[in-house]
């Protein structure tokens, strides 16, 4: 009988873990998602403000309690500002590649990934955008216009040795190239990737300060290398302007390789949140 009643014990207690399982989620959470759901789809636009609370309160039929957790939930997410007091509303401020970023780093850093790691899965994907625009003249165009046009204000911001500019300049390089591609979902995991890439990238340059010339040759070398992708799209050698940046991707590696940055791990803060 004892070992009967043990096992009676067992069934209950899985059963309780199944009816764990399938509880309802917090009224909340349910608000939550309601509002996500409707920033995701571009209802509830970005800098447009959320109703007032006591619209709120009468749409969703829910406590007030209820409705300030559901947007603190949206608040640490980064979706919302809200301003000073529940009562006057929130600021929608939707999604953000750099709230991706910050969090794709953080899991990046705690899996100890290197900046070898990452410049790795550009090389992946970058020179095969390239090779995607054959056959499309109008995106080709459209490309290497404005890949010219950051090479142009890179070289004006080297030349004023303004380097702090120039990374950010090289950051949306990469990022128009990403979206060369045409896919979005590509285009936004490698924004992702440039946007950790940024911020070690930034990390490595102030401790560069006292080496200034060094500084001042890699960075002309980089200039270089994008303007000369640019020459071979712009005179549609499209082939060739692939197979230039494989190879340029993988000198960068190299150099990676041989100055031991490639062994960099990331870190969690490299990635800070960007203006609201």
């Amino acid at each position: 009988m004892a070992k009967k009643s043990s096992e009676n014990g067992g069934d209950s207690a899985l059963m309780a873990s199944i009816g764990d399982d399938l509880k309802l989620p917090k009224l909340s959470h349910m608000v939550a998602g309601r509002l996500r759901d409707q920033i995701a789809s571009g209802n509830l636009k970005a800098g447009s403000m959320l109703q007032p609370e006591s619209k709120l309160l009468e749409l969703f039929s829910v406590s007030r309690p209820t409705l300030r957790e559901a947007l603190r939930i949206l608040e640490a997410e980064g979706l919302i500002s809200i301003g000073r007091g529940m009562r006057s509303g929130a600021t929608i401020l939707g999604p953000s590649i750099q709230k991706v970023a910050q969090y794709a780093n953080f899991m990046l850093a705690a899996d100890g990934v290197t900046m070898r790691d990452l410049h790795e899965a550009r090389m992946f994907f970058e020179p095969a955008i390239i090779r995607s625009l054959k056959g499309r003249s109008a995106e080709l165009k459209e490309a290497s216009d404005g890949l010219r046009a950051i090479v142009e204000q890179l070289q004006v911001q080297l030349e004023a040795r303004h380097y702090v500019d120039v990374v950010t300049g090289t950051n949306r390089f990469h990022e128009m190239l990403s979206q060369a591609s045409g896919n979005k979902t590509i285009a936004m995991l490698l924004s992702v990737l440039q946007t950790i890439s940024h911020g070690i990238y930034s990390i490595n340059l102030s401790e560069s300060a006292d080496s200034p010339e060094a500084l001042h040759k890699n960075m002309t070398k980089t200039v270089a290398g994008y303007d000369a992708l640019c020459n071979l799209l712009e005179k549609g050698k499209v082939d060739e302007a692939a197979a230039f940046w494989q190879r340029y991707m993988e000198r960068a590696l190299e150099f990676l390789e041989r100055t031991r940055l490639g062994d960099r791990k990331l870190l969690s803060n490299s990635v800070t949140a960007g203006p609201a």
